[in-house]
């Protein structure tokens, strides 16, 4: 028989992306949203129902819930909430997934172990970002005994690109206290708030300088505490603190000092939220998340979890991921009151392996996925299992509406690093580097001013367009005839290649979504090749290239690729050796984007920019009986 799952607060920030992501991912599923209030046009799909729910009403709620298998409590904020409806799917006999991130109302939630667990209900809690997502990495590293001490970290880092949901400035709150909850040697101890520390910062990647950390007393602390911990698990301290960007250490000590009346919570949690809907339209606010949990104050042999992706969205595939589970039955054993801390290793597993499906990864702290992290933007995507939720689909350097903010600055630091640069500095004086850099810049204009005619010809809707196209060739080229004068043909063909590759491929990752993003797909492989082909497509409406696109059966599709603008430009600009560059930019790229599927890819380039490309679809081994 099909299940029935309500999603409590479906309106809210977490609720909707919930329902999206469940409805994306589970078309059969009946799904309703649970609100006070209809939701607003346009934000649920259109085939969710809503049901009108006041917790007030037990007789009604109760009701209502009794129609359903599940309830999904995404409520907020947990802190006034607590468990109230919790209280009602036990009374209403169903099952229940919160997102719950309040260590006050974990307290109450594990009270009602006994009570559920006599019912024969399965309440999880705690499924969210963190805890959820950071408890299922620190049960990992517990388990492998990563701390021969049982001592752990876990750092939080969210940029302020997303706003923030209305009720999240009220949790916020509640962790500015002079005294925090936390986990040490092996008990739930109290302690005064260790604002300023040997830990108060932290180097997440990608960022200038240490972040300033704020404490927090995290939910696991209850769950810690509680005697049904996985018997694998030997944790005595676990250090929590967070930071999100443009919120101040100064500013959360200052707060703590106050207890803030009802009204006066109100006041603040509305300003909060007003200032954080408006500084996610600033220039510099970041859209990265990145989670970091390490044991023994050693980062680097911890887990890391970073994107382009918001926090919300995190706690969003965390809870589809415990429904899914649930969904598969994967808790049929575990009646009561459970948050990750209290699942045995092979459930723990499970749900890693099914947060993999929702393109949520997290790798080992080391240099590789360090760099991948600073300079790559991470491996995490916002994304569900509708072609459309991928990042930038169709769109190209030229046509894409707002680049990462680290972009430009990411850029600049490519080029200072590269090898090509310290050649030219090297072989130069500061008077010589200061006229190459003139002789530059006046080639630049030179160069530009010689693509007048393709300006010419591309006058209509793509005008805007060719004046960028134009102005990048000319800059590439400009760089490269000078570097070439000075460098010699070779030595700067070697490294003029060698930088803009590095710096294409950097480029390129954020443009395009991540491999990871393509587990949400059923046929992933199709859904590459889609993404892939509506890329190219758009790119030879702008007239950069002439596209052929043939399928080769169900297992394959060709493309050619033929008449290249850069090319010719190149070639206008006396730079004939650059004219396959960009092909081989794009050739990694794919690579990259196809590396987690069975797609076979053939690249044949000629010496002109043209290109014929063919991916297979490998047909996946059977286990041999």
């Amino acid at each position: 028989m099909s299940k029935k799952v309500i999603v409590l607060g479906g309106t809210g920030e977490s609720g909707r992306r919930i329902i999206h992501l469940l409805s994306s991912r589970h078309p059969n599923l009946t799904i309703s949203c649970a609100a006070r209030r209809a939701p607003k046009a346009g934000i649920l799909p259109a085939h969710i129902e809503h049901v009108t729910f006041d917790m007030h009403d037990h007789a009604k709620s109760i009701t209502t819930l009794k129609q359903f298998d599940l309830a999904v409590i995404a409520l907020g904020p947990m802190d006034k909430f607590a468990v109230q409806a919790h209280q009602l799917c036990l009374n209403a006999n169903i099952d229940a997934v919160d997102i719950n991130d309040s260590l006050h109302a974990a307290e109450q939630v594990f009270a009602l172990h006994a009570d559920a667990k006599s019912k024969q209900r399965v309440l999880l809690t705690g499924m969210g970002f963190s805890p959820g997502i950071s408890t299922l990495l620190l049960t990992e590293l517990a388990h492998n005994k990563a701390s021969t001490k049982g001592h752990y970290q876990c750092r939080l880092y969210m940029g302020a690109a997303y706003g923030g949901g209305e009720t999240s400035p009220q949790a916020i709150l509640a962790s500015f206290t002079e005294q925090l909850a936390c986990w040490r040697n092996g008990a739930r101890q109290q302690v005064a708030t260790p604002w300023q520390d040997e830990q108060h910062q932290f180097p997440f990647p990608a960022l200038k300088k240490p972040a300033d950390l704020i404490p927090f007393a995290t939910p696991e602390v209850a769950g810690l505490g509680c005697e049904h911990v996985a018997e694998d698990l030997d944790i005595k301290h676990l250090d929590s603190r967070y930071h999100i960007q443009h919120l101040t250490l100064g500013f959360a000590k200052f707060m703590s000092k106050y207890r803030l009346g009802e009204r006066k919570n109100a006041f603040f949690s509305n300003m909060f939220f007003n200032n954080g809907q408006k500084l996610k339209t600033k220039k510099d606010s970041d859209p990265d998340t990145c989670l970091w949990v390490y044991p023994d104050n050693d980062p680097r042999s911890g887990l890391i979890l970073h994107g382009v992706v918001s926090s919300y969205e995190l706690t969003a595939k965390m809870a589809c991921v415990a429904v899914e589970c649930w969904l598969n039955n994967t808790f049929a054993d575990h009646h009561g009151v459970n948050a990750v801390e209290h699942l045995p290793y092979a459930t723990r597993q499970t749900l890693l392996q099914t947060l993999a499906l929702y393109g949520v990864v997290a790798k080992p702290a080391n240099t590789h996925n360090l760099h991948q992290a600073d300079q790559e933007f991470g491996w995490v995507d916002s994304v569900s299992s509708d072609i459309n939720s991928l990042r930038n689909l169709g769109l190209n350097w030229y046509t894409v509406t707002k680049q990462h903010p680290k972009m430009a600055k990411r850029q600049q630091e490519y080029l200072y690093k590269s090898e090509i640069w310290r050649a030219l500095k090297d072989a130069t004086n500061t008077f010589s580097f200061t006229k190459f850099v003139v002789s530059t810049l006046l080639a630049w204009r030179r160069d530009g001013k010689c693509l007048q005619d393709w300006r010419d010809k591309h006058r209509g809707e793509y005008s805007k367009v060719w004046q960028s196209i134009t102005k990048d060739m000319s800059m590439f080229t400009s760089g490269y005839s000078n570097a070439r004068k000075l460098l010699g043909k070779n030595k700067a063909y070697q490294l003029y290649r060698e930088m803009f590759l590095e710096t294409g491929k950097m480029e390129m990752r954020w443009l395009w979504p991540n491999p990871e993003s393509f587990n949400m797909f059923d046929q992933k492989e199709d859904a590459i090749i889609e993404y892939w082909l509506t890329w190219l497509r758009n790119y030879a409406k702008l007239g950069l290239f002439t596209l052929t696109e043939s399928q080769d059966g169900s297992q394959a599709i060709s493309v050619s690729i033929r008449g290249c603008a850069y090319a010719a430009m190149f070639k206008a600009l006396d730079c004939p050796e650059l004219v396959n560059m960009v092909r081989e930019m794009e050739q990694e790229a794919l690579t990259f984007l196809a590396s987690q599927s069975n797609l076979d890819i053939t690249w044949d380039m000629s010496g002109d920019g043209d290109a014929d490309i063919t991916l297979n679809k490998v047909p996946k081994l059977k286990a041999v009986s």
